[in-house]
């Protein structure tokens, strides 16, 4: 397989995983399990979310101020991989576009896409929006982009 054709079905999945991560996303907060997992990489202190009861009552007793919602924690979590996996997927895009000179003038122009769009969410009071875009032009920071800072 060559690189572009290479190149471009690894754009066009991260494009579709982009979509799957939005959707997730807003059904976790429309189902109110936007914070279904207290920690973060984790939920609980496990890896996925305490299913057992005796996992479950160790989690109650880790975390008295959150009471488990096995519910709202697999949705929490099952939206945590996805997005997950798509910031590995943007990070191995943003490494093959800095090995290709050409390709680093598009990774230059979704980084600063990116940061106009954090900036613009921001404003309007969708954080969660913003600190996802950040997180995406994160990769991009070697094409001119140091830092986001939100006041």
């Amino acid at each position: 397989m060559s690189n572009s054709l290479w190149w471009r079905r690894l754009l066009w999945a991260t494009v579709g995983l982009t979509f799957i991560v939005i959707v997730l996303g807003a059904y976790v907060r429309l189902s109110h399990a936007g914070l279904g997992c207290p920690d973060w990489p984790g939920c609980y202190g496990h890896v996925t979310w305490p299913q057992n009861e005796h996992e479950i009552a160790r989690a109650n007793l880790a975390f008295p101020q959150r009471a488990v919602e096995g519910h709202k924690a697999g949705k929490e979590m099952v939206h945590r991989f996805f997005a997950g996996t798509l910031g590995l997927l943007v990070l191995l895009l943003a490494g093959f576009a800095s090995a290709r000179a050409r390709i680093a003038r598009l990774a230059l122009v979704l980084s600063v896409v990116m940061a106009i769009s954090a900036i613009v969410f921001m404003r309007f009071g969708f954080a969660e929006w913003a600190l996802a875009w950040a997180v995406l032009a994160s990769p991009f920071q070697h094409s001119g982009i140091r830092s986001l800072e939100f006041t």
